[in-house]
């Protein structure tokens, strides 16, 4: 997506080492721009915390917290923070800026994702959400607006600033006396304000990967409030005409992910991989494994409940790196399941 030109008092004005050079977009949580790096000869991409937030300690802390838990995850298919401070009296966050859209951007354009595709996306994520589990943080907002698609087929997942960390309970915060999530993509645990674990994660990729194949959310409503109760009350149904044609091992993969009840669902990110696999050898097996944009149902609404600025890393080549990656590879060796790290734990609540 290109630069937005406008006049802008930012623009010019150096944050740490970075230069803002033009406006990416702007959200409820703050701005995001396109930035250089001089002494890198990089861009990157800035999000500057609003000025009304920074008197505000728990939006500073929820800002702050962003970078900490992204800063430690250093992983392929996460996008990467390099910096965070305060200049000029303005909170800035530094990450890698990636050239090419949003999962949801694609999703309005083409409206649904051919099963391979859809499959191929949903494993990258996973390993994204391997490693930040590994790490004990639970992303908890995971939806097609914060998985980006980069021209040359890489896949990252951004936005960190709603995840929980079992390594510091201070940097679990939450709004008060609100629900904190995008509605359609919330377990119904984590609607209840039940203890929440890493299984909020799966169901939310699930939700996500139902998205991608049918080009519709399995739950919606006129209101966020409509929205939480038709995720809590009501029975998930397929819809017909989109997965009988599909092999059984991605129609299980899919209720598998989005169970309603936690204990009935896939416990951790191994299994995620495990059951995205075999999707994967079913779909070649039936000649099934295009990657070509499919034309479906019209895509429903996802209202909001969280004030958080919309993924801040908007698209551009990096220096190279040795993470080859491409649709082509997607969930062949590099997704077959990895156990655990040895001593670490679920992350939980």
């Amino acid at each position: 997506m290109p630069p937005v030109q406008n006049e802008d008092p930012i623009i010019g004005q150096t944050f740490g080492n970075v230069i803002a050079k033009s406006i990416l977009g702007r959200g409820g949580m703050g701005a995001v721009y396109l930035g250089h790096h001089p002494g890198l000869d990089m861009k990157v991409a800035v999000k500057l915390l609003p000025d009304l937030f920074v008197g505000k300690r728990e939006m500073v802390e929820r800002f702050l917290r962003e970078a900490r838990v992204s800063g430690r995850l250093q992983h392929p298919n996460i996008v990467r923070t390099l910096d965070v401070g305060r200049d000029h009296g303005v909170y800035y966050l530094v990450m890698e800026y990636v050239e090419g859209v949003d999962a949801q951007r694609l999703l309005d354009r083409e409206t649904r994702f051919s099963p391979m595709r859809a499959v191929n996306i949903a494993g990258f994520v996973a390993r994204a959400l391997g490693e930040a589990h590994e790490q004990g943080v639970i992303h908890r907002d995971i939806k097609p607006a914060n998985i980006l698609i980069a021209r040359d087929g890489k896949v990252k997942v951004t936005d960190f600033g709603l995840a929980r960390s079992i390594t510091n309970t201070a940097t679990a915060l939450t709004l008060s006396n609100q629900v904190v999530g995008t509605p359609n993509y919330m377990a119904p645990e984590q609607i209840k304000s039940m203890d929440v674990d890493a299984r909020v994660d799966v169901y939310a990729l699930g939700v996500t990967l139902w998205q991608f194949l049918t080009g519709t959310l399995p739950f919606d409503g006129a209101t966020p409030m409509a929205v939480l109760l038709n995720v809590v009350g009501e029975n998930l149904t397929m819809p017909r005409e989109v997965f009988e044609p599909l092999p059984k091992e991605l129609r299980e993969a899919v209720v598998a992910m989005t169970a309603k009840d936690p204990r009935r669902r896939l416990p951790n990110i191994p299994a995620v991989l495990a059951v995205l696999k075999k999707a994967r050898d079913a779909l070649r097996a039936a000649n099934m494994d295009s990657t070509a944009p499919m034309q479906g149902v019209a895509r429903a609404s996802s209202p909001s409940v969280k004030s958080l600025a919309d993924s801040a890393s908007r698209v551009s080549p990096l220096p190279p790196r040795n993470d080859p990656q491409s649709f082509t590879k997607a969930l062949g060796s590099d997704l077959n399941p990895r156990p655990p790290r040895p001593g670490t734990k679920p992350p939980t609540r």
